[in-house]
């Protein structure tokens, strides 16, 4: 029988009530997962303000330790993270020595599962909420993500910047598109790398110089990356204010 480990998150959605996310954990197994654990555990507080910057009234349910994901399967209200996940990003991020920018594997791994689970949380609105796409529903959730975290943390574009470099980085182990790669449901690695950039960039166009720096279009980037934030960040209002839980 699977153990659970469970905390009930409490989130304010103004004087009139109240909706909770659930964070359930699957006891875990291996010292590996012992350590994805831990690494969760320590960002909860953090996660509180991601869910608090775009609250609903509907529950939801994350599951740690789950077995497949990262994914929000919404016949059951739930976002399901397995622990070989976080494991993996680490991974990933130790084997590039990620701590030569100045972010430590651990916490841009952090930074990653917040991003992830604003990319979820994402999903999980707009389902609750029967809000309108047109277009790719993922990319709609990326941009959302990294929104989520520019305006839940005074260092939120940091943040996001971790986690467009996992993007980076795990583009930079295709060879070779396939089809499959083109027929996906997400945008290409490098296209969410450069995506998620952009809203950095234009999210404060001076102190992010750096990073389009090295393109060949940079001045016509930069003005197009100030507008792509200004416009999505206005419709980042408009959500709030529609979709505001009552």
């Amino acid at each position: 029988m699977t153990k659970w480990l469970a905390t009930a998150l409490l989130l304010s959605c103004g004087t009139q009530s109240q909706a909770a996310v659930v964070s359930q954990f699957i006891e875990t197994e291996t010292r590996q997962e012992l350590k994805a654990y831990r690494l969760i555990k320590a960002i909860e507080p953090q996660l509180q303000q991601v869910y608090q910057a775009l609250p609903m009234q509907h529950k939801l349910t994350v599951v740690y330790g789950a077995q497949d994901g990262p994914l929000f399967a919404p016949e059951v209200m739930q976002i399901q993270i397995p622990y070989y996940f976080v494991t993996e990003v680490l991974n990933r991020f130790t084997k590039d020595e990620y701590q030569k920018t100045g972010v430590s594997p651990k916490a841009a791994t952090q930074d990653a599962l917040l991003h992830t689970l604003g990319h979820e949380y994402g999903h999980a609105y707009i389902y609750a909420n029967e809000i309108i796409v047109l277009g790719r529903e993922e990319d709609a959730v990326d941009t959302l993500a990294t929104l989520l975290l520019i305006n839940a943390f005074e260092d939120g574009a940091e943040i996001a910047l971790s986690a467009a470099d996992l993007f980076a980085l795990e583009d930079e182990d295709i060879d070779e598109l396939v089809e499959d790669d083109f027929s996906d449901e997400h945008s290409l690695d490098a296209q969410r790398y450069h995506a998620t950039i952009c809203l950095i960039y234009g999210s404060e166009p001076e102190k992010y110089a750096r990073l389009l720096a090295g393109s060949e279009q940079g001045t016509e980037r930069g003005t197009m990356c100030e507008q792509e934030y200004a416009r999505q960040n206005d419709n980042w209002e408009k959500l709030k204010s529609r979709y505001l839980a009552k």
